[in-house]
Formats: C-alpha cells, structure tokens, sequence
C-alpha cells in the first residue's frame, strides 16, 4: 500500500536569501576565475589593441577583486544557515554570533566517523576564506593570473570537500553517485553562470575602441566551448538527479517538488536556447561583418547585441538560483510512492548511453556552429 503523500514545507526567508546569496557569489567567483584563465586572458595576449587590452584588463580585474569580499559575506551567511538548520531550538539570527558557529563546527562526530561534518565545514570556509582574500588582493596587486589560478582549486575545493562523506559505513554506489553529481551539477551550473555573468559585466565596461569588436569576437567563441562543456555536465547530472528525485512526469505537475523542478526546467532550456541562438547566429553574423570589414557592425554585435542576450541569460540563471531551496525532499516522497530503484548494470548503461549521445549532439552543436562562421567568413 502506497504511503500517504508528505506536505511539502517552504523554506524560511533567511535560508532563501543565505542559499541564493551563497550560490551566486561561488559561481561568481568559479566562473569569473574559469572565464579570465580560458577565455579573457588567452585572447588579451594576442593581437589586441593596447586601448581595448587595458580596458578587458582592468575591468577583469576589478570584478574579481570585488567577488573576494562578495564571497566572504555570503559564505558567511551560508554557514550560519547551516547552523540554524542543523542545531534545534537555534534562530537564524542566534545562529550569526560566531559562538554559536565555532560549536557547530566543533562538535565531535558520531563512534565510527573518519571525521566530523563540522570539521569538514571548517575546511570548506577556511578555502572560501583563503580565495576571497587572494581575490582581495586584486585591489593593490595586479596579478589576476596567479590569483586565479589559486582561487579556482581553493573554491573547487571548498564545495566538493562536503561529498566526502564522514562514515564509510553504509556508503553504496547509489550514494556516492548521489553525492558526486550533485557536485558536479553546482560545479558545471557556476562555470556556466558565473561565466556568463562575468563576461556580460566586462562587456559593459568603458574605454573599448572601434576595433574591439576582433577581440571581443575571439571571447565570445572560446566562451562558448567552456559553456559547451558546462552545460554538458549539468544536463549530465541533471537527468540522473532528477531520475533520483521524480519517479513519473506526473509527479512534476502534482507535487511542490516538481513543480518547482519543472520551472527551473523551462528556466534552463530558454538559457540553453539563448547560448544556440549567439552560437549559431550571431557568431556567424559577427564573423561575416568582420569579414567584409565592418567594425561598426561588428562592435554593435559583439559589444551590445551580444552582452544583452547573455545578460538576459544571466537574469534568468538567478532565477534558477532562487528556485534551489526550494527544491527540498523530493517529489517520491511527496506523492507518497517508492524511492528510486538502486543503481544496477542496466541504469549504469543507460546512463554512459546518455552521456555519449549528450557529448555528441554537443559536439555536433560546436562543428556547426563552426562551419557556419567559417563559411561566413569567406562570402
């Protein structure tokens, strides 16, 4: 007999506003860092004009020197979320006095435990703390390589470490896979939107001359193979998430659950849409103004058409964002019906069939998107 179906309770305000502040400052700092290492500073070191150069620079580095603070604060408020949440009887705001927080984090893990969660919390913010004050010290010293290039591993670091989990006891595949994933998912979410956010942010900087367009054409195509790769990480793991958490399509109409997955969903796939559209049209169309010679064409493509639809695209990752602590429990449970089947060959197949489909239809994506500009390019 079926069980009876769970109420769904909504999260406070407090852990609305410390989850979404939390998210968007790590894919601000993770995407911003990815975005100047792979895509801003291999193009700025080639033939760029020295205006347009200072200019990309100098407002890259402005930006990531104001994540570090960024991140502080919202770490901050993400670890006294976690301590209301995690301690009965403590408010929200109780749960801000350090005090409170240097208990939570000390308290001893159960008889049998490798190592206490609270002690794996303390690795997570002491990264955040190391990679907000290097971001910090972009305010005096300009070294955005060396800073990034530390950063990105610190805050990687800091969210994977609360996969580890704390008894090996118990653990399964299901488990681990669960856990993994979900890494994975933040990880691929905040090199997308952080990306997306941080090159949008720059493009709307001041003091770029009439030939930035050339340089700006270059960000926007090595952009889109980091977004590639990002966006296949997070459909990737999305599906088997959602696999997890949803057992019909029912579900996602009849549960607080699903319906919040299926906005997030719509959400997602306008984002998905957007990327195609500057992928397959308006990278061409830059190309082709390029092409015939027509830097005011160019410059209107690539620093105001372009930087508009990613900045829709960014509005719309906040949204997504807004939705996530929402998506508590899941949407089995609610509809009072079994929990996922346990992970076996068959599933496994499935899945490595669906990442080889996903690669492929992506990498399709790329070599037409590129035989488009490359065509443009030459008529």
């Amino acid at each position: 007999m079926a069980a009876a179906p769970a109420e769904a309770a909504m999260p406070a305000w407090w852990r609305v506003v410390s989850e979404v502040a939390y998210f968007a400052a790590l894919a601000a700092v993770i995407g911003g860092a990815l975005v100047y290492l792979a895509v801003v500073r291999p193009v700025l070191r080639s033939d760029v004009d020295v205006a347009d150069r200072g200019a990309a620079h100098r407002a890259t580095v402005r930006l990531l020197a104001w994540c570090g603070p960024l991140l502080l604060v919202a770490a901050y408020l993400q670890l006294a979320g976690r301590v209301a949440r995690g301690v009965k009887g403590v408010t929200f705001g109780e749960a801000l006095a350090p005090s409170r927080i240097w208990s939570f984090l000390t308290v001893p893990g159960p008889h049998g435990a490798w190592v206490s969660s609270g002690t794996l919390t303390l690795i997570q913010n002491i990264c955040y703390a190391l990679a907000a004050i290097a971001l910090l010290t972009l305010f005096v010293w300009d070294r955005p390589t060396l800073v990034t290039a530390t950063v990105l591993p610190l805050a990687v670091l800091g969210t994977v470490v609360l996969a580890l989990p704390t008894t090996w006891a118990g653990q399964t595949v299901d488990t681990q896979l669960n856990s993994w994933l979900t890494q994975v998912h933040i990880l691929g979410a905040c090199a997308w939107l952080g990306g997306l956010f941080g090159l949008a942010v720059v493009g709307r900087a001041r003091g770029f001359g009439e030939r930035a367009g050339l340089c700006w054409a270059r960000m926007w195509q090595r952009f889109s193979s980091v977004a590639l790769v990002s966006v296949g990480a997070v459909v990737a793991s999305g599906v088997w998430l959602a696999w997890r958490h949803v057992g019909t399509v029912g579900q996602l109409f009849t549960t607080t659950y699903g319906r919040f997955l299926l906005v997030k969903l719509i959400i997602v796939a306008a984002m998905v849409a957007a990327g195609a559209y500057n992928q397959l049209a308006l990278t061409p169309r830059i190309a082709r103004a390029h092409a015939e010679g027509d830097l005011g064409r160019g410059f209107a493509l690539t620093l105001r058409h372009f930087p508009t639809v990613v900045a829709v695209e960014t509005v719309l990752g906040l949204a997504v964002l807004t939705i996530v602590p929402f998506l508590t429990g899941s949407a089995r449970t609610q509809a009072g019906g079994p929990p996922a089947p346990a992970v076996d060959g068959g599933v496994l197949a499935l899945g490595a069939l669906l990442v080889v489909t996903l690669v492929a239809s992506l990498y399709a994506s790329y070599r037409v998107s590129t035989l488009l500009t490359r065509r443009a390019q030459t008529t």
